[in-house]
């Protein structure tokens, strides 16, 4: 009875934290993890880092070809700014947005490591030869152009960034930094979790808007290069 709730509440709400659910059903949050890790078995629900999401709304993103379409002046603008913060030997963490790969792009050819879930941003390091680029592995997303799950998740757990850039869905400074489906989200905290220093890149079309998952709060965030 209690896990068609979950899955109930979960659908309702769209995602929900353990903290949440373990609240609305008078249980410990060991035992709604339990609950969760069977529910993501049985395919009802997906578990991510805190939480679960509904199936229903995990994939809302658009495709990477659709969105490096999307602002790229702005974009490239703001990534002019985001230079300013790499520095020779650096170890970077690069998401699979779209601002990244810009980044990517225009990342002269310093000694330096790049840690990457995106093939686009592989792409575009190559010939950089003073670059070490190391990419996660995992799962490939064709419609992401980039690799995610639990390999790519572990594999950055056992990592140190200096500095991490990435984008988001939607932000603003109350509500924190929001994504549109797990896949990325669960890479974004990862990199997060990890580095020392942490950049959101966001055009003013992102702000004060809200998605599916929230990656963090604002406070987690170091730096934000916008053009608001």
């Amino acid at each position: 009875m209690r896990s068609r709730q979950i899955v109930e509440l979960v659908n309702d709400q769209r995602s929900a934290t353990v903290e949440e659910i373990a609240e609305a059903f008078n249980v410990s949050v060991e035992t709604i993890r339990r609950d969760l890790k069977k529910l993501d078995e049985s395919g009802a629900l997906k578990r991510v880092h805190g939480g679960a999401v509904s199936v229903q709304e995990i994939d809302e993103g658009r495709s990477f070809h659709a969105r490096a379409k999307d602002y790229l002046e702005e974009k490239e603008l703001l990534v002019s700014k985001a230079l300013d913060y790499i520095q020779e030997g650096m170890v970077i963490g690069l998401d699979a947005s779209s601002s990244s790969w810009c980044l990517a792009r225009e990342i002269p050819n310093i000694s330096c490591t790049i840690i990457t879930n995106s093939l686009q941003n592989v792409i575009a390091l190559e010939g950089k030869n003073n670059i070490n680029v190391i990419c996660t592995g995992g799962s490939y997303s064709e419609k992401y152009s980039s690799f995610y799950g639990p390999l790519a998740v572990d594999t950055l757990a056992n990592m140190s960034v200096d500095v991490c850039f990435f984008s988001c869905v939607g932000f603003d400074y109350d509500s924190g930094v929001w994504d549109s489906n797990e896949y990325n989200y669960q890479i974004k905290r990862s990199f997060i979790e990890i580095s020392q220093q942490v950049i959101l890149i966001a055009d003013k079309s992102k702000y004060k808007k809200r998605s599916l998952l929230k990656i963090c709060d604002s406070e987690s965030v170091d730096v934000v290069i916008t053009d608001l």
